[in-house]
């Protein structure tokens, strides 16, 4: 969300499909899924920047199916993690502008109500990602997870060793079938206007992808996702090809809309891939990770109001069930400007959501190791960082480290922000708690659909290792 926008009433934003926002909509952006790192409060943040549509981390969909753990720890969500945006129009149509705005005006030059009127207020959507290659598991899967999201992901892409050896992931990129009977059980159990997409890497023959591509729009699925390295190549030893994103996603012929991921980092390099692949949207994980201001924000840079008070975090504000007493109607306070969307900002942001949200510590520890690379002025503070073990360690070395923050700090700041003192005035607001089937408790906090073990069989509690991003 631009931040120069006034704050916004969500309620009349459209709701759209993830594949008709692609279509109808210029310069999409996707947070890609990432192994233990796409949890509910990073999705929340990297939706409060202009990334909007926002992918789980892969699950099983196996043991998601079959156990209540698995779905409590593996998933979470909220009424209010899909952010609200000023999207413009792909197609433009200035008859369609009333009498009353058309006064003559040079050519290609558009009046300030015309303008407007290619710009609509759109909500952001949250695809989960499942990697399977059982039919039925997948559809019990998503059968489950879809009062809660907007679409559903078929993993094809991930080269982790173990998940060849299950033949998930990129076992399936040679097994055209496999993905048609995956994506068709999926339909069927849902409905066919229910999204159901893929994501995929390219093969080193490029005859086989466009099979694949090929295979899965036949079977009905309605997005494609296409990260442009093999198999066998690393996202840190291997540039991605564009050139492969462009092939597959001419093989879709323009049948479904094309996502492309890999090696975006900035906003150059998203316009970049939109120039050479013509895909209709943009995927990140490393570069969001880092900082999702800095890659999607249109305000990076400038100077405006505190980044904090943008609507993604109003709504936060007075939707939080923490804050369920408050009064909806009590103006919000406002905070002097500061340059905009610094990390140090972004970081507050972040270490916000993860306190109220409980994300675990050894991710929370990653994600802002990640966000604070640019801070650390050698390997022995870095080392040092990584050596934290609590988040009141985290919050010590932020208020000793970073600038612009004294005495109580960054923690303080983000409290007086937070649980502003006039929010608990008003009378109680009604706050009703969200239930699933599958679920032994009602929520009104979020909805927890196991951590998921790694080839050694170490859950997402041990000891934190380096993201295993989709990009």
């Amino acid at each position: 969300m631009n931040a120069h926008e006034p704050l916004v009433d969500e309620g009349d934003a459209e709701v759209l499909a993830p594949q008709e926002v692609l279509r109808e909509f210029e310069n999409i952006n996707a947070c890609a899924p990432m192994v233990r790192y796409g949890k509910l409060p990073f999705r929340m943040l990297a939706s409060e920047y202009e990334t909007h549509l926002v992918w789980t981390p892969m699950m099983l969909a196996a043991e998601f199916s079959r156990s209540q753990i698995a779905r409590d720890s593996d998933f979470s969500t909220n009424a209010f993690e899909r952010g609200t945006f000023f999207l413009e129009e792909k197609h433009f149509n200035p008859a369609a502008v009333q009498e009353w705005d058309a006064a003559p005006e040079p050519r290609g030059v558009h009046s300030t109500a015309t303008r407007q009127r290619r710009r609509r207020k759109v909500r952001g959507r949250l695809i989960i990602q499942f990697a399977a290659n059982d039919p039925v598991h997948l559809a019990d899967a998503a059968e489950l997870a879809r009062p809660f999201v907007d679409g559903i992901d078929l993993n094809c892409g991930c080269p982790q060793r173990w998940a060849f050896q299950e033949g998930i992931g990129c076992a399936l990129l040679r097994k055209p079938e496999t993905v048609r009977d995956l994506v068709r059980a999926t339909k069927q159990r849902l409905g066919w206007d229910f999204p159901v997409s893929v994501k995929i890497r390219v093969d080193d023959d490029l005859s086989i992808t466009n099979e694949l591509v090929s295979t899965i729009i036949a079977a009905g699925a309605d997005i494609l996702t296409v990260h442009g390295r093999t198999r066998h190549q690393s996202s840190s030893g291997f540039p991605v090809n564009l050139d492969a994103i462009a092939f597959a996603a001419s093989c879709a012929k323009g049948a479904v809309p094309v996502v492309a991921n890999g090696d975006v980092f900035s906003k150059e390099d998203a316009e970049e891939t939109r120039r050479r692949t013509g895909v209709q949207g943009v995927m990140a994980a490393r570069g969001l990770l880092a900082n999702p201001v800095r890659l999607f924000s249109p305000a990076y840079g400038q100077t405006m109001p505190n980044p904090f008070l943008h609507p993604g975090f109003v709504r936060g504000l007075r939707q939080d069930p923490l804050l369920r007493h408050s009064s909806t109607s009590t103006p919000l306070p406002r905070l002097p400007p500061v340059p905009a969307y610094p990390a140090l900002s972004v970081s507050q942001r972040f270490i916000t959501l993860s306190t109220s949200h409980g994300l675990l510590f050894p991710l929370f520890h990653r994600h802002m190791a990640y966000m604070l690379e640019s801070r650390f002025a050698n390997r022995k503070d870095r080392v040092y960082f990584n050596s934290l073990a609590s988040y009141a360690g985290v919050l010590d070395w932020c208020e000793e480290n970073l600038p612009g923050t004294d005495g109580a700090g960054s923690t303080a700041y983000l409290l007086q922000i937070r649980f502003p003192p006039h929010l608990y005035a008003g009378e109680p607001t009604n706050t009703k708690a969200t239930s699933c089937p599958a679920l032994s408790e009602p929520s009104s906090v979020a909805i927890r659909l196991a951590p998921m073990r790694d080839s050694a069989g170490r859950s997402e509690g041990g000891r934190p290792r380096r993201v295993e991003a989709s990009d």
